[in-house]
């Protein structure tokens, strides 16, 4: 029950579900999995979200135009960039060691 419980609470709220309706961005941004990333590099092998690849698309975070599209479009009513951001800092953060996997 406990890791149940655990799951819940990790899997609601701004919980991006990956459906891509936020997608295209006009910045470039992969929103549908840099908004899942935090989740991403502890539930698959963090080696493949910790590449070349993927490190240059989460700085395309960094050049978000804030103009709300992906919020518009999204069917779960997140707040897509605030969502990003998260991401992006909790990811920089693992990369520096300061954060486990």
């Amino acid at each position: 029950m406990e890791y149940i419980e655990k799951e819940k609470k990790e899997l609601t709220g701004d919980f991006c579900r990956g459906c891509g309706y936020c997608m295209p961005c006009p910045a470039g941004i992969i929103i549908n999995s840099c908004a899942r990333m935090s989740l991403m590099v502890r539930r698959a092998p963090s080696a493949s979200w910790l590449n070349e690849y993927w490190q240059e698309n989460m700085k395309k975070i960094e050049n978000c135009l804030h103009c709300n599209q992906c919020m518009k479009k999204c069917p779960y009513e997140l707040n897509t960039p605030e969502l990003l951001k998260k991401n992006y800092e909790d990811y920089k953060k693992i990369l520096a060691g300061e954060v486990q996997v």
